[in-house]
């Protein structure tokens, strides 16, 4: 009986061992997770100044996914260095490269109430290299 006693108090005691080390496994897990989307909201200022302006043309020109610009709301951003980090992945962004994107910004492809979220919007100031060449 002691035996018994003494191999149940020895499974237990490893079991708790094994859900409190696993615990603490997941719980650095999604620490890890956490600072790795918080660095990619935190992206790098664009090293352009943001009071150049540029034609549609020249934002034309940068249509890859290596070199991507998108124009929203008449301001130029460069996100190219965005496109693998972008939650709903490059290939909802890389249709735009190069082109007007507002709409497709605001709506996320959705309709009026599918827009991004004040966050997104707020991160778009990282990617901003100029605006839209008015006349």
């Amino acid at each position: 009986m002691k035996k018994l006693l003494a191999v149940s108090i020895t499974l237990f005691t490893v079991f708790m061992s094994y859900v409190v080390v696993g615990g603490f496994i997941q719980k650095q897990q999604k620490e890890n997770d956490s600072n790795s989307v918080t660095s990619t909201l935190t992206a790098p200022a664009s090293t352009t100044a943001s009071t150049d302006t540029f034609t549609i043309d020249q934002v034309a020109s940068h249509d890859s996914s290596s070199d991507c610009w998108l124009i929203i709301n008449d301001k130029v951003y460069s996100v190219g260095k965005f496109l693998g980090e972008h939650p709903g992945g490059a290939s909802t962004i890389i249709p735009y490269c190069g082109k007007e994107a507002t709409k497709a910004f605001d709506t996320q492809d959705r309709g009026p109430s599918g827009g991004h979220s004040s966050r997104a919007s707020q991160m778009l100031n990282d990617y901003l290299v100029g605006s839209i060449k008015t006349n």
